[in-house]
């Protein structure tokens, strides 16, 4: 009997405690025109067009990429502000008219996990270039819900009452 409530009790372990993970990817085409000085340019990410539901699902890590390309004009380089939500350079950063990659750090996944939209303006400090193709990645895990973590604190107090009544 022991072993038979053990297996059960280890059970409901295993599976409350894996998370049901998920990667989500959002693309955004465009092709928009930076002129040159302080000119920006600004869209967004919206991961729940990819069923990402917050407070039910919560952004743990994820990554962003921007291509950024020359206009073919003569310019001596151009310098790049990328700002993801916020100018903290976290998650953002400079380049010299070049793509951007990085990681998104907590500022960035806040604002994901509040209400799945993602802001990101591009400013050129010195310049003029095309912003294209923005790729983000977002891996996702499952929120448990209160009321089953509360059903399974009864449940495993109702076993261990009735192990203690058998001995």
């Amino acid at each position: 009997m022991n072993k038979l409530i053990g297996g059960v009790a280890a059970g409901v372990f295993m599976t409350l405690g894996s998370a049901q993970a998920g990667m989500i990817t959002d693309v955004v085409n465009q092709n928009g025109y930076v002129s040159g000085f302080l000119d920006s340019y600004s869209y967004y990410h919206d991961i729940t067009d990819n069923g990402f539901v917050p407070g039910s699902d919560l952004a743990v890590s994820g990554d962003i990429s921007i291509k950024v390309t020359d206009d073919s004009r003569w310019d001596w380089f151009e310098i790049v502000v990328f700002t993801i939500e916020e100018f903290d350079l976290d998650s953002g950063g400079f380049t010299l008219g070049s793509s951007f990659n990085n990681t998104l750090e907590v500022e960035a996944l806040a604002a994901l996990n509040a209400d799945g939209l993602l802001d990101v303006t591009v400013t050129s400090l010195s310049g003029d270039f095309y912003v294209g193709k923005s790729i983000l990645n977002v891996v996702t895990e499952a929120v448990p819900e209160p009321g089953t973590l509360a059903l399974l604190g009864l449940g495993l107090a109702g076993l261990g009452a009735a192990r203690r009544r058998k001995s």
